[in-house]
């Protein structure tokens, strides 16, 4: 659920050539802070609902995947600006590319509070919906349809190629990036059977490519 509302919302949100439905229904890209700002609040009520079953199914973190999550942002870079530079990422599509400084003065206070909201859906937000929709459930689904009784972690070549064609068609601008990070997070649910681990994982690589972005002003990557 928490997952179908943050799609579902997404849909609204605008983008420079006015395609989609938020340019069906008139939404400038001006109004993208506040779309998002609803997406990301609609979507934490969602989790809100569901809190305490999330809590008793993510089980105890183990120390090293968040690491391993901080260095996968290096190759998910390198590969998605390579996937740039060939001419793929335009060709199938690309990222909101939202940049907040150059919508307003980088001292204004209404900025830094979307940034602030950026990052809690960067960082905390979409680790924590994907991770249940894809390891939760999809790659669980394709083994047996009653998947609760489906071990989490449990690796399948249908379960396996469900999670690579989720990476390549819901990341197509970055899709050669995304499938090899899907594919090593897969690897991590499947050694720690703990679905937190790879919530933070995805966390961790998120917070590095977050921070990348806001240094070097690669707003393209979000």
């Amino acid at each position: 659920m928490p997952f179908a509302v943050f799609l579902a919302v997404g849909m609204l949100e605008p983008s420079r050539s006015g395609d989609g439905l938020a340019g069906a229904l008139g939404i400038p890209f001006a109004a993208y802070p506040v779309i998002y700002s609803l997406r990301i609040l609609a979507t934490l009520l969602a989790l809100a609902r569901s809190w305490t079953a999330i809590r008793r199914w993510w089980g105890r973190p183990t120390w090293w995947p968040p690491l391993v999550g901080l260095a996968l942002v290096l190759p998910w870079i390198v590969l998605a600006s390579l996937q740039r530079e060939a001419g793929w990422a335009s060709a199938m599509g690309g990222r909101t590319a939202f940049n907040p400084f150059s919508a307003c003065n980088e001292s204004a206070v209404p900025v830094w509070a979307f940034v602030a909201i950026r990052a809690i859906g960067l960082i905390a937000v979409v680790p924590l919906v994907e991770e249940l929709f894809l390891r939760g459930f999809l790659m669980r689904y394709v083994i047996r349809e009653d998947f609760w009784t489906v071990p989490f972690g449990m690796l399948t070549f249908p379960a396996a190629g469900a999670c690579l064609f989720y990476a390549a068609t819901s990341h197509s601008s970055e899709c050669v990036a995304a499938v090899g990070w899907f594919a090593v997070v897969t690897g991590i649910a499947a050694a720690t059977r703990r679905p937190i681990d790879a919530i933070l994982a995805h966390a961790a690589t998120n917070l590095a490519l977050g921070a990348y972005v806001l240094f070097t002003a690669s707003w393209w990557l979000l």
